[in-house]
């Protein structure tokens, strides 16, 4: 089956007529990143001129190393000689011009042709398998997203066959090397100077040991630090983590970064944590506002609803009817939440039959029945086999 990625009713309907009806159109690359991945038996996608030769490289660059057998043709509406070496450079099989029909077939079927011989002579292994990520945010702070990620966390390790890697993405405030006190001797930062030479074996050498099954990517100590830490470099990392561990769980600041936007972009499923307080409301409905007007699937929404049981003259179904959709989880209010936070520990591990560890649980379980459903597949043995020492130093 053919890919087209072509923004462009127009060009999307005549380009499709030259490359058959069984064409599947995608209007951007995060519908065509998911649309790949639940997909592995896709060989071809076409780019149409819409989109400019940045764009198209960085999705082919994307590919090139995972997926060697999904070939790339590139649409121009002028062929330009600079244009055509960057392309190939990149990745790109072919380049042909919008308006030569026959030049499009002629190349679809060639690109169709090696991806054939390549699966057959088994130079492409398969699409290298992904960890699930979640990623825990709220637009106003004080919310409980950080006690969120560390337990959600916790519950999807427990048992011990499953690797997770949490990871402090709010670049400025981080809490979570203070919540789970670890001592913070890598962090981020340690990526900087990789530069873009960051490769998977970088990206591991970043995170830090918490429990045997559970590591930590930390937050910056100089905050100097945040303004070298780009999209790109937090893309690299995350699909890093996400080819290393079963499950990677990211921690966000209250706002909508560079960084985080990736993050968005890559996540399976997004926790929007709220609490009972009209602040609260107020920036969860421009938080489900803002992703909208983005683009993100609302298929990956979750609502939770942290300390549920607060007397504050709100109610579940109030926050409901504000935002127009229904509450996927809620975590009741304790004291036993600040007592573990100072002993460094979750909820979770310390009393797993507690209240809130039930309810820390019940959203892992959902989460990852989401994910499931939505994308096979687990890290396999060898992976998980790089992280599976016991911890040494750490909680």
């Amino acid at each position: 089956m053919t890919v087209l990625l072509a923004e462009n009713r127009q060009n999307s309907e005549r380009f499709k007529m030259t490359l058959g009806e069984s064409t599947v159109v995608i209007r951007n690359g995060r519908e065509l990143r998911d649309h790949l991945e639940a997909h592995p038996e896709e060989v071809l996608v076409v780019i149409g001129p819409e989109f400019t030769l940045d764009v198209a490289t960085q999705v082919v660059e994307y590919y090139r190393a995972t997926r060697p057998s999904l070939g790339f043709i590139l649409i121009r509406s002028r062929l330009e000689v600079g244009t055509m070496t960057a392309a190939m450079q990149s990745g790109v099989r072919e380049v042909v011009s919008a308006d030569d029909a026959s030049a499009l077939l002629a190349a679809k079927k060639r690109s169709v042709s090696l991806s054939e011989r390549m699966v057959d002579t088994s130079v492409y292994q398969g699409p290298v398998t992904k960890g699930k990520m979640v990623l825990v945010f709220s637009a106003k702070g004080g919310c409980g997203k950080t006690t969120v990620a560390t337990n959600i966390a916790e519950a999807l390790g427990a048992g011990g066959d499953k690797s997770v890697c949490i990871v402090d993405f709010d670049l400025q405030f981080g809490d979570i090397a203070v919540a789970l006190q670890i001592e913070p001797t890598k962090t981020i930062s340690n990526a900087i100077r990789m530069g873009d030479n960051l490769d998977l074996s970088g990206v591991r050498s970043l995170v830090m040991q918490y429990r045997p099954n559970l590591y930590a990517l930390l937050a910056p100590v100089d905050p100097s630090d945040i303004e070298f830490i780009t999209a790109e470099l937090a893309e690299k990392v995350l699909v890093g983590l996400q080819q290393t561990f079963d499950y990677v769980i990211v921690d966000s600041p209250p706002a909508f970064t560079e960084t985080i936007l990736k993050a968005f972009d890559l996540a399976d499923e997004y926790l929007l944590v709220s609490t009972l307080d009209m602040p609260s409301l107020k920036n969860l409905k421009v938080t489900l506002g803002t992703l909208d007007a983005l683009g993100m699937p609302r298929a990956k929404w979750n609502i939770v609803v942290n300390r549920s049981n607060a007397k504050t003259g709100l109610s579940i179904q109030d926050v409901q009817d504000a935002i127009g959709m229904n509450i996927s989880a809620t975590i009741p209010a304790h004291q036993i939440v600040p007592t573990m936070i100072n002993q460094g520990r979750t909820v979770v591990s310390a009393k797993p039959r507690h209240a809130v560890s039930k309810a820390m649980f019940n959203i892992a379980r959902m989460v990852d029945k989401k994910m499931s459903a939505r994308r096979p597949g687990a890290i396999d043995a060898d992976r998980r086999s790089m992280f599976s020492r016991s911890a040494r130093g750490g909680k």
